[in-house]
């Protein structure tokens, strides 16, 4: 009776399945038709037809909708690599991101992108920027800011010198995984390497497990995986992803310090993005170094009630008596509160340049 009803259910779940590959090709088939328009009434040759906008509405609104038994997160990936495979149709976007391939960045593409697009592994986070900036790249993605190690400077210093915009978010889990070659063993380690960020958040347990090991800081963890393959004495320090595409041995999982260890990371590019109703912007101001410098931009903050997400200072790199201070807010900078408070800041004598205003992480 139980092998009868498995067989029922299985013959319903092929059924739906022939049902569901039907109608992902008549998606396909009207996105097709869409990209079709797009490029009769594009202006250019170099129109996009990436609308982080309307994404961002279509997985919100199926969020909404979802009832279970399958999450809400899981139903963001599915879509995504559906909007990613019926965008590529129209246009194959192509991601600069800091390479090499197997690591968090490459995760932060397929995060945000999908797996549908031209992966573009870069050498620094400068390079991503240039990348985009000479339209060689449609989109960017950098690290900007990790919940243990903080802010990453090398971004805050691109989106001071490069005049391009801040399109979207996307945060990533970052779980570490001690591994090595597959003849490696905890014993016979001498050093240990990853990129110096992955170091610094796995501090304590490599203090507890591994006190006397020598550490090797690497330009990215794919490098420490490289060496860790060529020599069974060192191990690194990588993503579980990683320890697949090197064919590593596994030793350890989990190490990070702080388990709900994320990065957030950006999406930069020289496209302007609608409002959605549920936005982000960042800004970036600089004010005279004076005492109550800081308090003054809050207050006019306050006084339209828009919540802050984030404040990082640094002082500026063009005079010796001025801050930079990076501020993430609610809102779009097209709506009448947050154009008040840009207006009334400038007012104040400070310079205010919009890094860009996108759509809220669902």
């Amino acid at each position: 009776m139980t092998s009868k009803k498995i067989n029922t259910n299985r013959k319903r779940i092929d059924a739906i399945d022939s049902r569901i590959l039907d109608l992902i090709q008549k998606r396909a088939v009207l996105a097709k038709e869409i990209g079709n328009l797009k490029k009769k009434n594009a202006t250019n040759s170099k129109t996009s037809f990436y609308r982080p906008a309307r994404e961002s509405s279509i997985i919100r609104n199926l969020i909404k909708k979802n009832s279970g038994p399958i999450v809400d997160k899981k139903i963001k990936l599915i879509f995504k690599e559906l909007i990613s495979a019926c965008l590529s149709l129209e246009q194959q976007l192509n991601i600069a991101f800091l390479g090499p391939l197997g690591t968090h960045s490459e995760g932060a593409v397929k995060n945000h992108f999908g797996s549908s697009v031209k992966f573009n592994p870069r050498i620094s986070i400068d390079d991503v920027f240039n990348q985009v900036k000479a339209e060689s790249s449609d989109f960017g993605i950098v690290p900007v800011e990790n919940s243990s190690e903080g802010v990453v400077n090398s971004t805050l210093n691109c989106l001071t010198d490069f005049d391009i915009k801040i399109c979207g978010e996307t945060y990533i889990d970052i779980n570490h995984y001690l591994a090595g070659s597959t003849k490696s063993s905890l014993k016979a380690t001498k050093k240990v390497a990853s990129h110096a960020q992955a170091l610094g958040q796995c501090t304590k347990w490599l203090e507890k497990n591994l006190p006397n090991i020598e550490r090797v800081a690497t330009s990215s963890t794919a490098e420490a995986a490289e060496l860790a393959k060529s020599d069974s004495r060192i191990l690194c320090i990588v993503s579980e992803h990683a320890i697949s595409r090197h064919k590593l041995k596994c030793h350890a999982n989990n190490i990070q310090d702080f388990m709900d260890n994320k990065t957030r990371f950006i999406v930069v590019g020289n496209q302007e993005i609608s409002r959605t109703g549920f936005d982000k912007t960042s800004l970036l101001i600089q004010t005279v170094n004076q005492p109550g410098a800081l308090v003054n931009l809050l207050s006019v903050f306050k006084k339209e009630d828009i919540n802050l997400h984030r404040i990082e200072t640094r002082p500026s790199r063009q005079t010796t008596d001025s801050h930079n201070f990076f501020i993430d807010c609610e809102g779009h900078n097209k709506d009448k509160k947050l154009r008040k408070v840009i207006d009334e800041i400038r007012k104040k004598g400070a310079f205010v340049r919009i890094l860009g205003s996108y759509p809220l992480e669902t």
